[in-house]
């Protein structure tokens, strides 16, 4: 285990904050994905009770369109593949459904089985396959996989099982992987693998969960290996291989991302409760504790180098492998930043407050 060291870097090799705004008439947008291209997805909000959401594209250079959908205009999207197809829920002219937006923005919604409503995360591979968890009016949940050309197929569960959650899937469409109930009612961690049916990574422990996966189909999340044991942080391979990762004490642990190189970032509890340490795994499982001068600080996203970003006391801040540790530049007279994502390509996606207590999101780039 190591700890990182702080060094200054000026602002000036930064450029940014370029605001992501809302559509014209809306109050405020999120973002909730990037890909390596640099194009964002997410919403324009309009109000907060109700609050009406849009779905949206920004290209690279931070401008927006609004995706259509063939309802009353409302929807959400999750994520955006390489080739700049997004995926999420749209509204329908009797409710909402799964969607997948094309480049040119055309939309399409996919078949639902009857009987499921509310919608749980979609994800979706550069080939294509979209992948998601929807609800039935008894909060039951089930996830479904749609090809190409949109044919659906039910994921299923586990022998004894009532509910699954598929939460990723790789970006060639081959490896799904969430969490299943079993017949003994607790979560286990589960994957899907070329269309066959669902397996256990950790059949040999009590409890699991793949918290994150990447897009070559790594994952990363928790075993637990007894009752009353606080979880054992792991990976597991593409293959289904696991590893264990290096801790540092027996406290509860969060996994926030994992890079297309095998990263992984997290955090971990300390004292003061609003303290905590943020953690970045190599991919050989080695843990190097980021420096944060022991103030209230997360980390949110990794790249293929381990470049880390997040925020410290209400900055945007990035770490990085060599040791520097920099400021992200927020709006003049403005209160507070914070950093969610980072493409392979050093765009950083996040949000900054001006002087009204307005927040915005915003990108920069790293140079």
């Amino acid at each position: 285990m190591s700890t990182g060291t702080v060094t200054g870097t000026a602002q000036a090799d930064t450029v940014g904050p370029v605001a992501l705004d809302p559509l014209p008439g809306d109050d405020y947008s999120s973002v909730s994905a990037v890909n390596d291209a640099g194009v964002m997805v997410g919403m324009s909000h309009k109000g907060r009770d109700p609050r009406v959401s849009h779905p949206v594209r920004w290209d690279a250079d931070g401008r927006i369109t609004a995706l259509p959908t063939q309802g009353d205009g409302q929807g959400i999207v999750s994520h955006i593949n390489r080739h700049g197809v997004s995926a999420g829920i749209a509204a329908t002219p009797t409710g909402s459904a799964p969607a997948r937006w094309d480049t040119e923005g055309r939309v399409t919604t996919m078949q639902l089985p009857p009987g499921y409503y509310g919608a749980g995360p979609m994800g979706i591979s550069d080939n294509g396959v979209v992948v998601g968890t929807w609800i039935t009016s008894g909060y039951w949940m089930g996830s479904f996989r749609w090809d190409p050309d949109d044919k659906v197929t039910d994921l299923g569960t586990l022998p004894g099982g009532d509910w699954t959650w598929a939460k990723d899937i790789s970006d060639d469409g081959r490896i799904i992987t969430g969490v299943a109930a079993g017949h003994d009612k607790v979560h286990h961690a589960v994957r899907w693998v070329d269309g066959r049916p669902m397996t256990r990574l950790a059949p040999d422990y009590l409890a699991s969960s793949p918290d994150r996966t990447n897009g070559h189909g790594v994952s990363a999340g928790f075993i637990s290996e007894n009752l009353g044991a606080r979880d054992t942080p792991v990976t597991w391979d593409r293959d289904g291989t696991m590893r264990r990762l290096e801790w540092r004490e027996n406290q509860l642990l969060w996994i926030n991302a994992v890079s297309s190189t095998g990263y992984v970032i997290g955090s971990n509890n300390r004292y003061p409760p609003d303290d905590r340490w943020l953690l970045l795994w190599a991919p050989d499982g080695t843990l190097t504790v980021l420096p944060d001068d022991q103030l209230s600080a997360a980390a949110e996203g990794v790249d293929a180098e381990g470049t880390v970003v997040g925020s410290i006391r209400g900055e945007a801040t990035v770490w990085f492998r060599n040791g520097e540790r920099r400021r992200l530049a927020g709006l003049p007279g403005g209160k507070e930043s914070k950093a969610h994502f980072i493409n392979d390509r050093g765009r950083v996606v996040g949000s900054v407050t001006d002087s009204q207590w307005k927040t915005r999101e915003v990108f920069w780039d790293l140079k």
